[in-house]
């Protein structure tokens, strides 16, 4: 009888803020014991369920701060749809507006890198606030409709419940993965992939424009190292894809996830630390451009090793970087799970 209990008012606390929940859930507890008779059995407790309501219903009731646009009954469903659809196509948005802003801002011979680099993310947040908001105002416009068209959402609702439905208490919510970041981070890997393997095939221009008087230098990377890249992009993709497809199965911290982030993590700490350490990895034009520079006795070449490869110096820099932040992410992922 006491588990049912809980799980009662864990449906509906869980609605509601973090910072009523506590006050709610003693509240709630109170009545429902004030209710039952004593030495009360299963059915009873199911009786004064019943005729408390829905626990959808009933948060709203509890709720400080009421909400009229979008009623009780159908407010979850539409929060959750608005924390799948808003990152998925804000962000795709994004990244398409940003490379529109790219290849636009590129079409000019004599544009600048400060020039690229404005118009890409210009029209990048543009685009991407443009589609969240439309995407927002149509899908409050739908549900909107779909309840005054409905006179019955809410009568139906209550219908519908029952028992059965209610969830397993769970430990603290603070402890969960949300949803939406899942989902944002999952289209943003998928995005940033597919976009940087275009740009490694040359499918999409890749304008690093350093200017000197009339010398430009097109591209930075050479265009055998970006294709070696390719393999590479693509096993952490997969790696990262799953981490994502992981913390959107189980909301939280749990043995799987924090596998899934170790991993992830190592092997992407693997590759990259073979990529940096590639022969051949600049442009030669990005070479031909720093040698005909005058940089006032401060000789680049020796950064670069003047064949195309970062000296050693440069490379355990980065090198140390690459494997301080995966040791990091993995304990905190280990920390993260221990503590949930």
């Amino acid at each position: 009888m006491k588990s049912l209990i809980e799980r009662y008012v864990y449906d509906v606390t869980r609605r509601l803020p973090a910072e009523e929940r506590a006050e709610v859930s003693k509240e709630l507890k109170s009545n429902i014991y004030d209710m039952l008779p004593d030495n009360a059995d299963e059915d009873e407790v199911k009786a004064v369920f019943y005729k408390l309501g829905p626990p959808a219903i009933l948060a709203e009731r509890y709720r400080q701060k009421p909400r009229y646009l979008i009623s009780p009954g159908i407010y979850d469903e539409y929060v959750r749809v608005l924390k799948w659809v808003l990152p998925l196509v804000g962000v795709t948005v994004l990244v398409i507006g940003m490379l529109y802003g790219a290849i636009d801002a590129i079409k000019d011979d004599m544009v600048d890198l400060v020039y690229v680099i404005s118009n890409t993310l210009t029209k990048g947040i543009a685009f991407g606030v443009s589609a969240t908001i439309q995407a927002l105002v149509w899908i409050t416009i739908g549900f909107v409709i779909a309840e005054r068209t409905s006179t019955r959402v809410s009568e139906s609702k209550e219908q519908e419940w029952k028992i059965e439905d209610l969830p397993e208490v769970l430990p603290d919510d603070n402890k969960r993965i949300p949803l939406s970041d899942s989902i944002v981070e999952l289209v943003v890997t998928v995005v940033f992939s597919v976009v940087a393997i275009l740009m490694c095939n040359g499918k999409v221009p890749i304008a690093f424009i350093l200017q000197n008087d009339d010398m430009q230098v097109r591209t930075l990377f050479n265009s055998r190292f970006l294709i070696s890249c390719i393999p590479a992009i693509i096993v952490m993709a997969l790696f990262g894809i799953s981490e994502c497809l992981a913390k959107i199965k189980d909301r939280r911290w749990t043995p799987l996830v924090c596998g899934t982030v170790i991993a992830s993590s190592i092997v992407n700490m693997g590759l990259i630390l073979y990529l940096i350490n590639q022969p051949n990895l600049l442009s030669e034009e990005f070479i031909t451009f720093i040698q005909n520079v005058d940089w006032s006795g401060l000789d680049l070449l020796n950064s670069i090793g003047g064949t195309g490869a970062i000296t050693p110096i440069i490379s355990t820099v980065i090198s140390v970087v690459v494997v301080v932040c995966s040791l990091v992410n993995c304990c905190r992922a280990v920390y993260k799970t221990a503590k949930t």
